[in-house]
């Protein structure tokens, strides 16, 4: 039986997909399992994993395309090991990635459920564009209410214990899908950080399928996580309420949506209308205008 169940969902990355799940192939660990749902693809990727002969590779389909929640929950059905690892589609690992995890989760014992790594972003021809290290521990941690301080799916190793007391993905979630799953498992087990960079992110602009290049999934998809974090915000600090309204106004501001910059600055002026955040809100109003008269001359 295996020890993890590599979750791959995919929509129409027949171009990449290999690369991917041959990055799992290449494990230290070996007793593994590999399911790929694909999500509706209307390129080659059945046959380009069809082609994989390894019994460990499962090819799951879905009939229409139902996104990228939806396909992760079908490939965590389908999964039979104690451990579940996710794995973006045009995302790659260092060889020892899961074996490291699994050591530091025996390391840590059972209250500890859920377990990353660092992060490399690279450009579609391999060069290095940034690096992604934060470093949580514990349980119920401010830093994850305030921004996904885990980075993305393709890092995680969670136990299947855990994944199922937290209800698995949201299937509404426009956009957050990744950050809305990670504050809901450490609500019932504790997070831990393998601080090595283990997991290769491919930063691709081009890319149309990816939500980062939707600004209408982006700004549904934070106001419904707002929305979700409210009830527990209510038992953090000011401060930390702060912080999280801060940092939805980056995400809003990129997006160019006024109002909810607006409504941000005012959850933060109602609780802390001090010289220094009033400053913030009239630099982050300014940014929005600009960002927004922008957009809609099209430079």
């Amino acid at each position: 039986m295996a020890i993890v169940s590599v979750v791959i969902p995919s929509y129409n990355r027949g171009h990449c997909i290999r690369e991917s799940i041959d990055s799992v192939l290449q494990q230290t660990v070996q007793d593994i399992e590999i399911i790929v749902v694909d999500d509706a693809s209307k390129d080659d990727t059945r046959a380009q994993v069809e082609s994989i002969a390894d019994p460990r590779v499962r090819y799951l389909a879905h009939a229409t395309n139902r996104g990228g929640g939806a396909a992760r929950n079908t490939g965590i059905q389908a999964a039979s090991a104690d451990f579940i690892a996710f794995l973006d589609s045009d995302d790659t690992w260092a060889v020892d990635k899961l074996e490291l995890q699994l050591a530091e989760l025996e390391r840590r014992g059972p209250d500890y459920g859920f377990v990353y790594t660092w992060l490399i972003g690279v450009d579609p021809q391999g060069k290095e564009l940034w690096r992604f290290n934060d470093v949580l521990d514990g349980a119920r941690v401010a830093a994850l209410f305030m921004r996904n301080a885990v980075g993305t799916f393709s890092s995680v190793m969670v136990r299947r214990s855990a994944l199922v007391a937290a209800g698995g993905m949201d299937e509404q979630m426009r956009s957050c899908q990744d950050w809305d799953l990670f504050v809901r498992i450490n609500q019932v087990t504790k997070i831990c950080c393998v601080q090595q960079y283990l997991v290769r992110y491919l930063q691709n602009s081009g890319d149309r399928h990816r939500i980062s290049a939707n600004p209408a999934k982006i700004i549904a998809g934070h106001q419904r996580m707002l929305s979700k974090l409210r009830p527990q915000l209510e038992e953090m600090g000011a401060a930390v309420k702060v912080a999280t309204f801060k940092e939805f106004a980056k995400v809003f501001v990129s997006a160019a949506s006024l109002g909810n910059v607006a409504r941000m600055i005012a959850e933060v002026l109602r609780l802390m209308p001090t010289p220094s955040n009033l400053v913030w809100a009239l630099l982050t109003l300014a940014r929005v205008c600009k960002r927004k008269i922008t957009r809609n001359v099209g430079y």
